[in-house]
């Protein structure tokens, strides 16, 4: 029930008209009062149609039409006890009016209470045999309160009055499923089917029956009878594709993604939808190899059937990016932006397949193009950067690489592009930037062993920091045992320190790693020698 409401009680308004009112009613002002009432109810007067109906009821407190009119201005006014107690009683003042009695249900329904709902629903789908909505609304609350039994009969009712009805098909067909009646459920479908057999709806609906219920060859016999009414049906692939997924037969679930695919009356959404599905969920646990070659299958259909979207172009490309084919990734992924020049994967993996070709210059003119596009992407300023720096052109490759780490919120991508930034300050000999670049780099990943390793170099040379250098060094030496150029470092720092002897077997072992001679290791090695007067 409602807990709180608004305005005045209708029984305080009942015992202010007794004790203003002692004369007999007065049908001449009441109709008066009614009719204004009405009229202000036409206006959407409110507040005024309240005080005509009340005054109505005034000059006749039975009045039912009055109780009827002021119910609803008072429901409209949000004083929803005084409507529902006014409909309360014009009912039981006029228990034979049948719109009195279907207001009053509208109020049980609303207020949750079913039980007095379906007992005056009974009364009058009794009374009125012929009003079909009373009926249906009576099934929706045998519904509601789990009735089914009692709503099963009720829809066989209707059924008589209006003839076969997919709508009440389907609520019996739920209320089946519910109370697992696998058997009523079948022989429901099977009557449709009976009577529409051309109908390629019934015959998927009664397959996944079957499914559910693990009656496999029947379900497959239903679904190519499928096949057999409408070979064009659009979503009989997808329903193969589920059956035969369920059933672990991954092949046959693959040949039926591929038909779909190639299916031109199935939508490309849906298409799109199914293929990401297969990618995501079913292929989990398929060999990388055998999911690269469905790939490419299915991104060939795709071509082959929709030959104007973009969605067949970037699978294929995947495909060709898998097998590192370049080259032919690349041509795809620009017939992917030639359909749609705003795609970010399009231009993203176009960028990576120009990058590994070693095509610098395309990768940087298109990750500039990319931008106009994605001005907040941070991987394209990455892409600019890096090869603006590999065509020697340093400060545009700086500018780049500022703009790109402001864009990322993720440690090691910023930590990438800071540690890029460090390099390219020293290789211009900012070395304040450069460190405070490596020291940003460290602090967001610092495992990172070639900052380790370049910042401890650099700090050596300069004879700074020494201590922190030699930390750096050995965490890098650590991470690396048998990396000839850290160990180069770490014995250059130990030098710098004065450890000449632990420089020496540190050096030593750098130049036995090397693969050919450097000229940097012999001159280090030769300094550290000569400390030790071994030169």
């Amino acid at each position: 029930m409602l807990s709180l409401f608004l305005g005045v009680s209708m029984w305080g308004i009942a015992q202010t008209m007794e004790s203003e009112f002692n004369g007999k009613p007065d049908k001449k002002k009441n109709a008066t009062y009614f009719s204004n009432g009405l009229q202000s109810k036409y206006r959407e007067d409110t507040d005024g149609a309240i005080r005509n109906f009340e005054q109505a009821l005034r000059y006749m407190p039975d009045d039912a039409a009055s109780m009827f009119e002021l119910s609803e201005q008072y429901y409209n006014a949000g004083r929803l006890e005084d409507a529902f107690k006014m409909i309360q009683k014009a009912a039981e003042i006029d228990p034979e009016n049948k719109w009195y009695q279907m207001r009053l249900g509208l109020f049980y329904r609303e207020l949750g209470q079913y039980d007095d709902f379906i007992n005056l629903y009974e009364t009058l789908t009794k009374t009125y045999p012929d009003d079909l909505d009373m009926l249906s609304e009576l099934i929706d609350a045998y519904l509601i309160t789990e009735k089914y039994d009692k709503a099963l009969a009720k829809m066989d009712v209707l059924e008589e009055q209006v003839g076969q009805n997919e709508f009440i098909t389907q609520q019996r067909l739920g209320i089946y499923k519910q109370q697992g009646q696998t058997k009523k459920l079948i022989a429901e479908l099977e009557k449709l089917i009976e009577e529409e057999p051309e109908n390629a709806r019934y015959y998927s609906m009664l397959a996944q029956v079957y499914a559910e219920n693990g009656k496999e060859k029947e379900a497959l016999k239903t679904y190519e009878k499928i096949k057999e009414i409408n070979p064009s049906d659009p979503y009989i692939n997808i329903s193969l594709l589920e059956f035969y997924e369920k059933n672990g037969d991954k092949e046959k679930a693959f040949n039926e993604l591929l038909a779909a695919i190639r299916n031109k009356n199935l939508d490309l959404a849906t298409k799109a939808n199914i293929w990401d599905y297969w990618v995501q969920n079913i292929n989990n646990l398929t060999r990388l190899s055998q999911l690269s070659e469905q790939t490419r299958q299915c991104g060939e259909a795709f071509i082959e059937t929709h030959p104007d979207s973009k969605i067949g172009y970037l699978i294929l490309g995947s495909y060709y990016m898998s097998i590192e084919n370049a080259t032919q990734a690349k041509e795809l992924y620009q017939k992917t932006l030639a359909i749609d020049s705003t795609d970010f994967y399009g231009w993203q993996n176009l960028i990576i397949s120009e990058s590994r070709l070693n095509e610098n210059e395309n990768v940087r003119q298109h990750a500039i193009a990319a931008l106009k596009y994605y001005p907040m992407q941070p991987v394209f300023y990455w892409y600019a950067g890096v090869a603006s720096a590999v065509q020697q052109m340093n400060d545009d490759a700086i500018t780049y690489l500022e703009k790109g780490r402001r864009y990322t919120t993720d440690k090691v991508q910023m930590a990438n592009f800071d540690a890029f930034l460090g390099d390219l300050y020293h290789e211009q000999g900012d070395e304040e930037k450069a460190f405070d670049a490596y020291e940003r780099t460290l602090r967001n990943d610092p495992d990172n062993v070639l900052v380790l390793n370049n910042y401890a170099y650099y700090l050596a040379v300069k004879g700074q920091d020494l201590d922190k250098a030699l930390e750096m060094s050995t965490k890098a030496i650590a991470a690396e045992p048998d990396n000839p150029t850290y160990l180069d470092t770490h014995a250059w720092v130990l030098y710098m320190r004065g450890d000449y002897k632990e420089a020496e077997k540190h050096m030593k072992k750098a130049l036995k790693l090397l693969k050919e001679p450097d000229e940097t290791y012999t001159k280090h090695y030769e300094s550290i020698l000569q400390k030790l007067g071994k030169n």
